[in-house]
């Protein structure tokens, strides 16, 4: 298919509709959690400004798909830095506690946001997509990460972001990250043994992390635990035993406190039932019972209106886009194209894995939204230029007379003479 062309193959129809759907349930769930006040009245003023970002990330990702994901690359550290560079202002607001003149104002304590004119954009979310095209630029001809020392310039340039996003803080888009570099590390050749050494070294570590962090961090963490009724008796009989999971009293009001917004998330789940109780309906559609429930719980609120049932369509549109993600870059020979593809699947799906799982309690409370679904200009934008990325690998594969992507040890096929020029 000709570079710039915006035919999709069948691989972007089912990504394409997939997100299409995702896109009208979010909307559908945001309008009817709408507590925003138009002219007197509750209004749709949420649901409007979220489908007015739906079509800017539309034009914005149908650019991308007609640039082509080549043109893109030749950019990728250029957009990497600036990423990388978009978060400092935050770090400096939140050690001088300044908002620059209103340009970073702080949300229950964390400096995430720059201010633009007409919308907040959040640096963190731009920089997911960075990551991954520049990751997948470095390693699309490299293959010095097959040795444990060419691990040592990807990590070290992830631990950067990584420690600036945990400052903001959000631990949501820096427990993301993490899962992206080993995937695409794996994916570009890296030896399984080298990155289970490093997993198994952070781990051990992990104590070391635990110990400085805050006390809100750690009760989000415990509050997992906590949904125990035993363990929170055990706390309260035993208070000292049990000083490094909650304190008596935060186990006590677990429920009412650090719980609340899980113990709703899970009854609005619940309450759905198989078929849910309509659109609009139902006493978490009618109150604002549960806190974000347009925005990180919406998963929540889609399985009170649509029960089961919508929840399975849901997690099946993210299923269909995972699998043409798979197929996009198992068809294609192109190093970079075959590593943006598996970056993207694996950035929309760990997503979907942190929301949904602490919708439902199994992880704790990170703040991550439901790509696609949740309400929020900077996630929605990014989503979409991700899949447009997706999209325009499958529409430009180029087919290649050389090696096989990645295996530099095995005896490769013959290749017309200068299809090598670059490759090392």
């Amino acid at each position: 298919m000709k570079p710039g062309s915006l035919s999709l193959t069948p691989a972007g129809w089912t990504i394409a509709t997939s997100v299409g759907i995702l896109t009208l349930v979010g909307i559908g769930s945001i309008y009817v959690t709408d507590t925003h006040y138009v002219a007197g009245h509750d209004g749709p003023a949420n649901a409007i400004r979220q489908l007015a970002r739906v079509v800017v990330s539309l034009i914005l990702g149908a650019c991308v798909v007609r640039v082509g994901y080549q043109n893109v690359g030749r950019f990728a550290y250029i957009l990497f830095v600036i990423a990388v560079i978009a978060l400092v202002p935050l770090l400096f607001a939140k050690l001088f506690h300044t908002s620059f003149g209103g340009l970073t104002t702080p949300r229950n304590g964390a400096y995430r946001w720059i201010k633009l004119p007409g919308f907040l954009f959040q640096p963190s979310e731009f920089l997911k997509v960075a990551f991954v095209i520049a990751l997948a630029w470095y390693l699309r001809f490299r293959k010095n990460y097959v040795r444990f020392s060419g691990l040592a310039i990807p990590f070290a340039v992830s631990v950067v972001p990584l420690i600036l996003i945990l400052l903001e803080p959000d631990l949501g888009t820096a427990l993301l990250l993490l899962p992206l570099l080993f995937v695409m590390l794996f994916a570009a050749g890296a030896r399984v043994w080298h990155l289970g050494l490093i997993a198994i070294v952070g781990i051990g570590a992990a104590p070391l992390g635990w110990e400085h962090a805050q006390d809100y961090q750690r009760l989000r963490v415990t509050s997992v635990l906590l949904q125990s009724d035993s363990l929170r008796k055990a706390v309260a009989a035993d208070p000292e035993g049990h000083a490094s999971i909650a304190t008596k009293r935060q186990a006590l009001e677990w429920a009412g406190s650090s719980g609340y917004q899980l113990v709703h998330s899970k009854n609005a789940i619940g309450s759905g039932g198989v078929f849910g109780n309509g659109w609009g309906h139902g006493i978490y559609a009618a109150n604002n019972l549960l806190p974000d429930r347009h925005n990180d719980f919406v998963f929540a609120m889609i399985g009170h209106q649509w029960g089961l049932i919508g929840c399975l369509i849901v997690l099946a549109c993210y299923v269909a886009i995972a699998l043409a993600g798979v197929r996009i870059a198992s068809g294609t020979l192109e190093p970079f194209a075959r590593l943006v593809a598996v970056g993207v699947v694996t950035l929309v799906c760990t997503q979907v894995v942190i929301n949904v799982g602490m919708s439902v309690g199994l992880l704790p409370i990170t703040g991550m939204t439901l790509p696609f679904v949740s309400y929020g200009g900077s996630s929605l934008l990014c989503n979409f230029l991700a899949v447009a990325l997706l999209i325009s690998v499958s529409q430009h594969r180029p087919f290649l007379l050389t090696r096989s992507p990645f295996v530099f040890q095995r005896e490769h096929t013959e290749s017309l003479p200068g299809s090598h020029e670059g490759a090392s």
